[in-house]
């Protein structure tokens, strides 16, 4: 029994010790981030996980990431709300979401959700600047470790 747990455990450090390079770590940090906010019921949401997992990014920070904002985005769902509202409201993206909802499986997507269409839309706006962001605090901390060694 205490071998599985162990093996567990070796698994889950595993997942933070691969691909390790600040940019693999910023990627996995912003692509969990737009994965927090989705809703988790649809195809965005399938879509950011295979994403997540088919790129060369540490899983370990994409999971946590992942795990940390969805347990903050119940508090901000009235604003994705509000920011699908909008969007549906722009006589553009009516126009693309009733061409693309022509195809069957578009429709699984959920975007004509006000939650979903605005939160992915958040998504898509944070994902530059928490990329940069994380990847400027990941090659900051790399310089600190490679001068105290």
């Amino acid at each position: 029994m205490l071998e599985i747990f162990w093996a567990i455990i070796g698994g889950i450090i595993g997942l933070f010790l691969k691909e390790n390079k600040p940019h693999q770590i910023a990627l996995a940090v912003a692509l969990g981030f737009m994965l927090g906010l989705v809703p988790k019921t649809n195809l965005v949401a399938l879509a950011l996980v295979l994403t997540l997992f088919l790129t060369r990014c540490n899983l370990g920070f994409g999971i946590l990431t992942t795990a940390l904002v969805s347990l903050a985005i119940p508090r901000l769902d009235p604003l994705a709300d509000s920011l699908g509202t909008q969007l549906l409201a722009n006589t553009v993206v009516v126009d693309l979401e009733t061409t693309l909802f022509r195809y069957p499986l578009f429709a699984w997507t959920a975007l004509n959700n006000t939650v979903v269409l605005g939160s992915f839309a958040a998504g898509m706006i944070a994902f530059l600047p928490v990329f940069l962001i994380s990847y400027g605090i990941c090659c900051r901390l790399q310089t600190k470790k490679s001068e105290s060694q």
